[in-house]
């Protein structure tokens, strides 16, 4: 997947696409004040931190040497969570990043929200490169309102990049394409896991109509689902929208697709 991101980021082009944002409101406040090196990429928002420097006096109880997980704001994961890790890890990555801190503290769970930038100038914001594709969307947060107008921008700004899949067939052709690897689309009408813990997604029409189109995820893989997108995902799934990518098989008269990665399932915002 990382290789797939590589090829359809291309950095700089992501850049030139949301330079316009940066007109809002990058530069011309101070340059971050807080050098990092990443340790560890948690997920598609939080990463590791270890601080190398800090001004005096220093923000947050921050400390050099010390090490802190760092929750980047304005954002939340709308698409592939698994996904949204691999990018994350693309742009930051055992990279030196600096931290702008707004005038919120340490969250509950002892993260640090900051917005994280590229470069030592404050005009390459992590933050805003995630936003620019379709796997995140933008949060509004008490006390972060130092960029406000540059997170509306983004927000009413067409995503310029998608790491979806795409283009998506509608569950209800997809019976005719056995064989074929494609993208499928649509809404999830009943869900179920097996008493060996296989977990099932019926899309479009409800179990047992056979119909119906099938998700189907083997027991030995479900873990790895559940790591990406929560402990049970699939109970919260019913009446949204969702895609996936995989051959499309006939199973006892029901067509489906077998499942054993979670970059290959897509949920809708």
């Amino acid at each position: 997947m990382v290789a797939v991101l590589k090829r359809v980021l291309v950095l700089g082009g992501l850049l030139l696409a949301v330079g316009p944002w940066y007109a809002q409101g990058l530069p011309p406040l101070p340059p971050p004040p807080i050098t990092g090196s990443v340790t560890n990429v948690v997920d598609g928002v939080t990463v590791e931190v270890r601080i190398d420097h800090v001004p005096t006096p220093a923000p947050a109880g921050l400390a050099v040497g010390q090490l802190v997980r760092v929750r980047y704001l304005g954002l939340v994961i709308a698409g592939n969570g698994a996904a949204a890790r691999d990018l994350n890890a693309l742009l930051v990555g055992g990279r030196q990043v600096y931290l702008e801190l707004d005038a919120q503290g340490r969250d509950p769970n002892g993260d640090l929200p900051a917005y994280v930038y590229l470069d030592p100038g404050g005009r390459v914001m992590v933050n805003l490169i995630l936003l620019a594709t379709d796997l995140y969307s933008p949060r509004t947060e008490p006390g972060a309102t130092r960029y406000a107008s540059v997170f509306a921008h983004a927000a009413a700004t067409p995503s310029p990049v998608s790491l979806g899949c795409s283009p998506a067939v509608p569950w209800s052709e997809a019976r005719a394409r056995i064989g074929e690897v494609l993208c499928v689309e649509g809404p999830v009408m009943s869900v179920g896991k097996s008493a060996g813990g296989d977990v099932f997604l019926d899309l479009g029409l409800a179990y047992p109509n056979p119909e119906r189109f099938t998700l189907f995820i083997p027991a030995r893989h479900v873990g790895k689902f559940e790591a990406a997108y929560g402990a049970r995902f699939w109970e919260k799934l019913k009446g949204t929208v969702v895609r996936a990518r995989g051959e499309i098989k006939l199973y006892r008269g029901v067509a489906e697709i077998v499942l054993s990665d979670p970059k290959d399932l897509y949920l809708q915002p």
